[in-house]
Parts: structure tokens; sequence; C-alpha cells
């Protein structure tokens, strides 16, 4: 009887920690499953240009410049539109306060002024995104496939990147070299 009893408290116990540990994966599961569509969701709206926010935001900065160059003689005068608060609307969701200072400013600037001034359009595809151990934060990498056009011109691109969450927000986010060099490299050959 208490070798029966025994077997019972440990069979018990076991059970216990099994279902313990998979109500632990599944939490981590679907933090993890969130975490890659933040991040699929903001390189989709980073990657799809012409953004008209951002190119507005853009041509308001050059009449600002503009105007500053033809009220002064001081060389070198400009005006320069504040994109953080821009920013922080479009993407406040997704980033922390130091997450949004990581977007790359060839994103929302010069991708935007191609697309305005040079028939520059790029179009998100899809996103493979991956976790990597990392013991500052969840870290993925990711590949995003893109398609742009220069004009009647289409290419595919391929850009690289990689992006650190705390408390569920992005931390910060690289992208490798890539895109906004094979534009260059196509505008200007």
């Amino acid at each position: 009887m208490k070798h029966q009893t025994i077997k019972r408290i440990l069979v018990f116990s076991l059970c216990a920690v099994m279902i313990s540990l998979s109500g632990c994966s599944k939490g981590e599961e679907k933090q993890e499953q969130k975490e890659k569509e933040v991040v699929t969701t903001v390189l989709e709206k980073l990657f799809t240009i012409p953004n008209q926010k951002m190119q507005d935001a853009y041509e308001e900065a050059t009449k600002m410049a503009e105007q500053a160059a033809a009220e002064t003689t001081e060389p070198g005068a400009y005006g320069v539109y504040d994109f953080q608060k821009l920013l922080e609307e479009m993407y406040g969701s997704y980033f922390t306060e130091e997450g949004i200072e990581s977007i790359p400013y060839w994103i929302y600037t010069n991708l935007n002024v191609y697309a305005a001034d040079r028939d520059v359009t790029v179009t998100f595809k899809n996103a493979d995104v991956q976790p990597e151990g990392s013991s500052e934060g969840n870290y993925y990498t990711f590949i995003t496939e893109l398609e742009y056009s220069i004009g009647e011109k289409e290419a595919v691109f391929e850009q690289k990147g990689t992006a650190l969450f705390e408390d569920g927000k992005i931390k910060n986010i690289y992208f490798a070299d890539g895109l906004m060099a094979e534009i260059e490299n196509q505008l200007f050959m």
C-alpha cells in the first residue's frame, strides 16, 4: 500500500512538473510569435515606399532649408525637420524610445526622396524572422524579400537585419548594407 502511494505521488509530481514546463513554453511561444509579427509589421511599414507621410515631412524639411538659406548670409544654414515626432506617431507602439532612434535615417528620408524624385517604389513581399539566442533579450534575425522598381525597371532584393526586443518592444533594429546601395547603384550607373 505504501509502495503504491509513493508511486502515485511520484507520478503526480512528475505530471505536475511536465504540465508546468509545457505552460512556460506555450507562454514563450506566444511571446515569440507576437514579436515575430511585430518585426514583420514594422518591416512592411518601413519598406512600403513611397510613404506619403514621410514624403510630406521631407518636402517640408526641404522648404524650411530653402527658406532658412534665403534668410541668412551664413554658409550652410538650413532648416531641419524633426522626424522624431512623426516616427513616434507611426512606430511608437512597436519600439522603445531607444528603438525608434535605431531606425536608419536612409529609410525614412532617402528612400522617400528617391521615390518622389526618381520614380522609385519598394514593395514588401514577405519576411523570414527567426529567433536567435541572446543574453540581452529576445533577438531575431530577418531576411525581407522586397521588390523595387525604378521607372519601368523591376528587381527583387533581400534585405537582411536583426531586431532586439525588450519588454515586448523593439529596442534596436539593424539593417545590413543593401537596399539603399542597390538602388543608388541602379540610379547612378
